[in-house]
Order: structure tokens, then C-alpha cells, then sequence
């Protein structure tokens, strides 16, 4: 018993070949884009230990870091987070990405936040660039007070010139109470 043919035809024209490889090409250059920047953003990784995650830097004006680390039993997705503590300190998570781009390059920040008695002072992200000979430009977005739930916060920034590489990061100067991070997020595109 024999399929009967529905009038298609068995070859298909070169055009459709075509048509083919370059919706993939698309998709494939489409897809590099939309790659996450930011290197262990959701804290996986601390290869020595030190409650450090792989790829970030703290920076503590004055005080200790006494519970600034990285933590494995609150996370909103995978294992790990990373949790600052409110003590009236300006204290720093950041890392900075080794990528260049034009004036207009615009980027989307995301991250995935939890607050428990967070009072006063502030906690904020920022993404900076850092201009070609010099300067920055930057943006910033600041976290609510008080307790939340694990929510999703994003934001995006355009380079106000050519720029050699960018800085993403979170600052806290609460007063008291605790915020975790995680799933960081900083893609190119509008």
C-alpha cells in the first residue's frame, strides 16, 4: 500500500534552504544578545569558601562583614543567594564586566530581591558605565523598606558614550534588617 501524495512536492525549492539557515542565524545572534553579562549571578559558586561568590567584590566603608555573604538556605531559585546586613555601614556587592560598546548601547538590569526589616538609610542597585577616557554614567534603583516577599525588580540605562566596560552591583546603608540577592541579570538590548 502506497501514501498517497498531497500534490507537494518531493524537493523542496532552494529558497526554503534558505529561508531556513537564516531564520536560524537569526535566532542563534538573537539569542547571543539576550546572553546574561553577569558571571555567577545567582551565587552559586564561592570555589574557596570564603562566603564570597565567585566574580563579585565587598566593599565595607567601616565595621565588619558579619553576615554580608554568601548564604545557602534562602534563595529564590537554585541553592544560594547573597545577603547583606543593615548596620549603618555603606557596604558594597559588585562586579565589573570587561565589555565594550558604543554611545546609546542600552542594557536591562534584573535581579530578584527579599527584604526582612530593612529600616532606614537605603539599599539600591546600580549599573555604571565607564566611559572611553574617562567618566560615567549611571543609573540606580531603590529597593523598598520593610519586609517583602522575593520579588522582581528591573530597570535599563543607555551609554551616554563609548565605554570600555560596566559596573553592576547593589549598596545597602540601611540602619537594620536584611535583604538577599539573586538570579542577577544584565542583558544588552531594549
Amino acid at each position: 500500500m502506497s501514501i498517497p501524495n498531497p500534490g507537494w512536492p518531493t524537493r523542496r525549492p532552494l529558497w526554503a534552504g534558505v529561508l531556513i539557515a537564516s531564520l536560524c542565524l537569526a535566532i542563534l545572534a538573537g539569542s547571543a544578545l539576550a546572553a546574561n553579562l553577569v558571571k555567577n549571578g545567582s551565587f552559586e559558586k564561592d570555589s574557596n569558601g570564603d562566603g564570597l561568590p565567585n566574580s563579585w567584590e565587598l566593599n565595607i566603608e567601616a565595621g565588619s562583614i558579619d553576615g554580608d555573604k554568601r548564604v545557602c538556605n534562602q534563595s529564590y531559585a537554585g541553592e544560594c543567594s547573597f545577603k547583606m546586613v543593615g548596620d549603618t555601614t555603606n557596604k558594597s556587592l559588585f562586579q565589573s564586566i570587561p565589555v565594550g560598546g558604543i554611545a546609546g548601547t542600552e542594557v536591562n538590569f534584573s535581579v530578584r530581591t527579599k527584604g526582612k526589616l530593612l529600616t532606614g538609610g537605603f539599599t539600591y542597585a546600580f549599573v555604571q558605565f565607564y566611559h572611553t577616557g574617562g567618566g560615567s554614567n549611571s543609573e540606580t534603583f531603590i529597593f523598598p523598606g520593610g519586609t517583602t516577599p522575593w520579588t522582581l525588580y528591573q530597570f535599563s540605562v543607555a551609554a551616554s558614550q563609548n565605554f570600555d566596560s560596566i559596573g553592576i552591583g547593589f549598596f545597602i546603608s540601611a540602619d537594620s534588617g536584611k535583604v538577599w540577592f539573586d538570579k542577577v541579570k544584565l542583558v544588552e538590548g531594549a
